[in-house]
Parts: structure tokens; C-alpha cells; sequence
């Protein structure tokens, strides 16, 4: 099944979940098309309906699709977490990405931060059927969030956003237009180098502060 049939699919089933709504989400209504959400609160919900109906495992009832601030106009674009994190970009890798922001004289409350996979959900990762159902989740999440400034941290938001096998090495370095399908204004993007890859190649940090500055500079401040 490719995203057209998906698409199709999705828009023609209107049936009600058998399982039982989760705790804490409430859902108005039983879509499992992202492109009927009007803001993150529906797109969360229709999150879940997706769940509930292909009986797709659920670790708890508080999957948060955005963290730092949904307001901003710089949107930082992660892959995915380990199950053990407890915000997007944890542990070490947390703490050197903190570092990073501050060098630009930014912090989380400053961005928008999310991940292609939704946090919580990691082991849906090579589940086809959820793939591509998140590919449209996440253009619309961009497209509800409405960013200045993409920035891409490393090789997943790559291969799924752009649909792109190069890497992070070979696409850092320059600023470039991207928009979704349904996006008309397209974001200024930028490839960043995660902070796993740094902790494991020090010769590259010197690569992710030049890009870091550039950043500063396009953005302001």
C-alpha cells in the first residue's frame, strides 16, 4: 500500500474503535485521517483512534506530540526516542542538545521540538501500516505549527521528511526550501548534525557550531 491508497483508505473509514477510549483524551469523533484535525488537540485524539482501531500497542493515554513551545516559528525536527526517555532527546544526548541551544542563546521554551515517531511509540517503527499513517500526521503537525525555520536534526527526518537517502553530512552545511503537499509557504530548513552523532565523532563539532552560528544569524538574535 503506498500514501495514495493510504490516504483513501483512511478518508472512507468511518467506523467507531471496538476497544474502549483511553483515559484522559477526549475524543470527538472517530476520524483517522490527520488532515481533519483543526489543531494539535484533534490531531492527538485522531492519534489515538488510529491506536485504539488497528489494536497498535499503547504504552499510556498522554502521547504529547510537541514539546517546548508550539508558538515558536523554529521548529527542531528529531527521529526517535529510547523507550526509557522521558522527553524527546534524553539522557546524555539531552543534555548535550541543551548545550547546544544555549551556545545560540536559546533553550527548549524557545523551539518547538518533535519527533518523527512519537514519542512512546518507538516500537512502531517498522509497522508499514503506522508509517503511513505518521508520514501524514507529521506534514500536517508542520502545517498546524506553522514554522519560520525547520531544522532537521540528523539522518531519519532526512529519509522520511524529504524522502532523501543522503545524509546529514552531505546536506549540512546550506539552508533550502521545504514544504508539505498541502503547504504553500515553504520553511527555511536547515540540516543539523543529533547530538548522538557528535558524542561519537568529535572531528564534526566544529561543522555543528559553524551551522549552529549560521543559524543564529538567519534566525536573529
Amino acid at each position: 500500500m503506498n500514501i495514495e491508497e493510504f490516504k483513501i483508505q483512511i478518508n472512507s473509514n468511518k467506523s467507531t474503535a471496538a476497544n474502549p477510549e483511553p483515559k484522559n483524551i477526549k475524543i470527538s469523533k472517530t476520524s483517522l485521517n490527520p488532515y481533519d484535525s483543526k489543531n494539535i488537540n484533534d490531531l492527538t485524539s485522531i492519534v489515538h483512534n488510529f491506536l485504539v482501531e488497528k489494536s497498535l500497542k499503547l504504552l499510556n493515554n498522554n502521547i504529547n506530540l510537541v514539546e517546548g513551545n508550539k508558538d515558536s516559528k523554529i521548529l527542531f525536527f528529531y527521529g526517535y526516542c529510547k523507550k526509557s526517555d522521558t522527553k524527546i532527546i534524553d539522557g546524555e544526548e539531552g543534555v548535550l542538545f541543551d548545550k547546544m541551544l544555549n551556545a545560540i542563546d536559546m533553550s527548549r521554551n524557545d523551539i518547538s521540538l518533535l519527533s518523527y515517531i512519537p514519542r512512546q511509540l518507538e516500537d512502531l517503527k517498522d509497522n508499514e501500516e503506522f508509517n503511513l499513517f505518521n508520514q501524514l500526521m507529521n506534514y500536517k503537525l508542520i502545517e498546524l505549527i506553522n514554522p519560520k525555520y525547520l531544522i532537521l536534526l540528523g539522518n531519519f527526518p532526512i529519509k522520511m521528511l524529504l524522502g532523501s537517502d543522503l545524509s546529514s553530512m552531505s546536506l549540512r552545511g546550506k539552508w533550502f526550501d521545504f514544504n508539505t503537499p498541502n503547504d504553500t509557504i515553504p520553511k527555511k530548513t536547515r540540516v543539523l548534525y543529533e547530538p548522538k552523532i557528535l558524542m561519537n565523532n568529535t572531528d564534526l563539532k566544529k561543522d555543528a557550531w559553524q551551522d549552529l552560528k549560521d543559524i543564529k544569524a538567519q534566525i536573529g538574535g
